[in-house]
């Protein structure tokens, strides 16, 4: 029998207690704002690996393949990231006429990017996952926007060995601990691709310059949010599955290696983040019965935010959408926020 004298649970919220957060949201003028914003988003870079490295203006991309879907083609690209980096990124393009609104869409701990495609293996398995509106990048594309949905390192076609000469269904765990003995981490190689992404997405002509949209669930709300905070050129941020406090999350339950950011809570909790994002329009969706993001962690980081965006006077730009389900995305939720600020596409949803 083990002894409660040797347990560890004590220590670890001692820890987080203790963890000074230098850098936590407590402007009270939008000057201060500004200074804060500024310190707090160069940390972020720092921490993410991505200090210093500059996000290329122009990005070599090769067509590999394109196939008519259902009100759209879905294209494929390979986007060069540098160091010898692809990144396969599929562009939904609607049929209909141009300029379209973008939408940077990442996925979440699918086997790969082809889920939120609504490309599935089965029957079955399409039944289960449109129950929790896993297809958001197809339906975005069906709803008039331009999506380009980014496979996400470790997933799919961009994984690794693993040493045993197999590929297993992700390689996060080893990507995430392979870059932290390299002083990079897995969040930020991620947002790296993303910087990538949008720079392809601003270079084609058949898009509205100037806004672009961005969203993904779980994991892929994890890459939307993280990008959100340190790249303007997203106007709009819908992140889903995500946003909640590292101590309720990410920090005391069992998730993938994927989600750490060594020496964060040194500096911020999740709602410091999300702050960075004002006043850019933001909205989080949620579950009401997510058990990995519980909603009370969720309602007190983005009360954190909420302050931020009242502090500019942009109140009515913060929104937390909550469905009533566990974990899962909301088509509604999503399409009524891009609706509201990144301008219409052809509405059509009779989903949740």
């Amino acid at each position: 029998m083990v002894s409660s004298r040797f347990l560890l649970q004590g220590h670890v919220d001692a820890v987080y207690e203790a963890a000074p957060r230098k850098l936590a949201f407590d402007a009270r003028t939008p000057d201060e704002f500004g200074a804060w914003k500024a310190a707090l988003r160069q940390k972020t870079l720092e921490l993410l690996g991505l200090a210093g490295r500059t996000p290329p203006e122009a990005v070599a991309a090769e067509k590999l393949q394109a196939v008519e879907r259902d009100g759209y083609v879905e294209e494929k690209y390979l986007l060069d990231a540098g160091e010898g980096v692809g990144i396969p990124a599929y562009l939904l393009v609607p049929r209909t006429e141009p300029p379209y609104r973008p939408v940077l869409v990442f996925h979440g701990h699918n086997p790969s990017v082809q889920w939120i495609l609504g490309n599935y293996p089965s029957a079955a398995e399409r039944e289960s996952r449109l129950k929790v509106d896993n297809n958001y990048a197809q339906a975005l594309a069906q709803a008039g926007y331009l999506v380009c949905a980014v496979e996400q390192r470790g997933f799919g076609e961009r994984q690794t060995e693993d040493g045993r000469g197999s590929v297993h269904e992700n390689s996060c765990r080893h990507l995430a601990f392979a870059y932290q003995m390299a002083g990079r981490n897995l969040v930020g190689e991620r947002c790296w691709d993303g910087m990538c992404a949008i720079a392809f997405l601003q270079s084609r002509p058949d898009v509205v310059p100037g806004v672009l949209g961005c969203t993904g669930n779980s994991g892929g709300g994890t890459t939307a949010l993280w990008l959100s905070a340190i790249d303007e050129r997203i106007t709009v941020s819908v992140p889903g599955c995500y946003l909640c406090s590292f101590r309720e999350s990410i920090y005391n339950l069992y998730h993938c290696e994927c989600n750490y950011v060594p020496g964060i809570l040194e500096w911020a909790e999740m709602g410091d983040l999300a702050a960075l994002i004002a006043p850019r329009p933001l909205r989080a969706i949620a579950g009401e019965q997510d058990d990995i993001f519980p909603i009370n962690g969720v309602r007190e980081q983005f009360g954190i935010a909420a302050r931020a965006y009242e502090l500019l006077g942009a109140g009515e730009r913060c929104s937390l959408g909550v469905h009533p389900g566990p974990h899962g995305y909301n088509h509604r939720l999503s399409h009524e926020w891009f609706g509201a600020w990144l301008g219409a596409g052809i509405d059509n949803l009779t989903g949740n």
